[in-house]
């Protein structure tokens, strides 16, 4: 049996659709489509803030916890029935999905709780093991208690773009950053950050 599976799915407003048309129509798709599944949990929807991080600038989580790629044939069944148009039309009107991946969890996912997330993209060194990388975002996370670590993903083989990794801290406001945005700063293992960027509750960005 396949372990838990974290799809992400990298999403972009389309042009000439305003941001409150954006909001509207692809945030009734997502959380339309997780009121009617409860099976998934949609672990973060989340727009760049402040114009930090990659593109592009939105991004969904979803964790299916008893279920892995077996998923893809459900998702399959369900999208070619109809079953999804009700939140997939409006959906496509306003939003495109540029990518997506697929992500095992290396701690226990919960969903963000928190306005404001720091997002990090990391590599994960040659040497280093899965148990490495989970072992020191949990010794991150002691150091950091005011801080929420809300998972930390690994991609399954290349189902997914570069890098390979994403971890999720949820902060209690902005000034929090200044005591994790530089931890990794040098660091080579376990993990390299790529990047990194500041995200908001999906509604709430500033662009």
């Amino acid at each position: 049996m396949s372990g838990p599976l974290v799809y992400i799915e990298y999403i972009s407003r389309r042009p000439g659709v305003s941001l409150e048309a954006f909001h509207a129509l692809a945030g009734h798709g997502q959380t339309g489509w997780s009121a009617e599944n409860p099976e998934e949990v949609l672990l973060a929807n989340l727009g760049r803030t402040w114009r930090t991080g990659p593109e592009p600038e939105y991004l969904a989580f979803w964790y299916t916890p008893r279920q892995g790629l077996d998923r893809f044939d459900d998702w399959e069944r369900i999208f070619r029935s109809g079953e999804a148009d009700e939140f997939e039309e409006p959906f496509k009107i306003a939003a495109r999905i540029d990518q997506a991946g697929s992500y095992e969890p290396l701690t226990e996912p919960t969903p963000v709780g928190t306005e404001r997330v720091y997002l990090e993209f990391f590599d994960i060194a040659k040497a280093a093991k899965r148990n490495d990388v989970r072992a020191a975002y949990e010794e991150r996370e002691g150091a950091h208690p005011e801080l929420t670590l809300n998972f930390v993903l690994d991609r399954i083989g290349r189902l997914g773009p570069d890098p390979r990794g994403i971890a999720a801290w949820g902060l209690p406001s902005w000034a929090h950053l200044e005591e994790i945005a530089r931890d990794l700063d040098g660091a080579t293992a376990p993990v390299r950050l790529v990047n990194a960027g500041m995200y908001s509750e999906f509604g709430k960005e500033t662009l």
